[in-house]
């Protein structure tokens, strides 16, 4: 199992934004530096394959690490769906469940190997109403890479978090995106629009069969128009010529979770079908405790 998360296009995205890469062979370890002087390590979206066979060489490089940068803890990033013997000796080798995600543990996955007819007819009778509903509406979709894209898809962004109350993230990261991306053809923008006006857009990658869902926006005037349900179909359809087998519309709400903050998304996520798939996610190997036990609080603080 691979991930875009563990390839060089990846490291090389999130050394513009500021984080420090290592390679364990072929294993991405990215650390961030904090205030004060120290850093954190983090693996993301590994297989336990590929960790089990390298760990010890993985224990001894990243400890190095933690004793010249003054490193808190390293986080490890499971991607294999959750299985009690992986966490066993995981908690072993005195892991512990990390207190919060980078990367969804709670996934919603789409088969897209099957013909459209069967995607559509495995979806929700919702999902493939409300597709037909933006159809009617004569919604068109666009895809591209360039600046003008990215500029449309970020004004409905930053109304989508406004509206939905999220952090925004600066135009920058979606440029860096882009730029490190798109050229080797593992990212590009949606653009569904109505009378040429910009009503959804998403993001989407596409790495080893797996089309990923990364972001999505929505203009605040538009809604009754359904046009999130015709963009995800497409999508679909851009990653079925890819080659792509499985569409990762990424964070759900846990299983039974009704109250959850993914709840309202998890709802119209299961429009589309698929299944809900639980990954082993991330995992803590503290080095630090004390400094652990406040980077905890912070986070928290900072999450709120």
């Amino acid at each position: 199992m691979k991930s875009l998360l563990q390839t060089k296009q990846w490291a090389a995205l999130r050394q513009a934004q500021g984080w420090q890469a290592h390679w364990i062979d072929d294993i991405l370890i990215l650390e961030k530096s904090l205030p004060l002087g120290k850093s954190f390590l983090y693996s993301p979206e590994v297989s336990w394959e590929n960790l089990d066979t390298k760990y010890k060489k993985i224990y001894e490089y990243t400890k190095k690490i933690a004793e010249n940068h003054h490193t808190i803890f390293l986080r490890l990033e499971i991607l294999d769906v959750n299985d009690d013997k992986i966490t066993s000796k995981l908690k072993q080798k005195g892991f512990i469940k990390a207190f919060e995600e980078i990367q969804p543990e709670w996934r919603q996955i789409i088969d897209i190997a099957r013909s459209e007819e069967e995607i559509l007819a495995q979806m929700k009778p919702k999902g493939r109403y409300n597709i037909r509903v933006a159809q009617k509406h004569g919604i068109k979709i666009e895809t591209g890479k360039n600046e003008e894209i990215i500029a449309i898809f970020y004004k409905l962004f930053c109304q989508t978090a406004e509206r939905d109350g999220f952090e925004k993230r600066p135009k920058q990261y979606f440029v860096n995106l882009m730029q490190k991306l798109a050229p080797d053809g593992l990212a590009e923008i949606l653009i569904a629009k109505y009378n040429n006006i910009p009503v959804a857009a998403e993001i989407v990658t596409f790495y080893d069969g797996v089309a990923s869902y990364l972001y999505g926006a929505s203009n605040n005037d538009y809604r009754n128009l359904m046009a999130p349900y015709l963009l995800h179909f497409e999508a679909i359809k851009r990653a079925k010529e890819k080659g792509c087998q499985v569409y990762d519309l990424l964070a759900v709400a846990p299983e039974g979770a009704e109250r959850h903050k993914y709840a309202g998304i998890t709802r119209f996520k299961e429009q589309f079908g698929g299944r809900k798939i639980h990954l082993v996610g991330s995992w803590d190997y503290v080095y630090k405790p004390g400094w652990y036990k406040i980077f905890k609080i912070a986070e928290k603080f900072r999450r709120k």
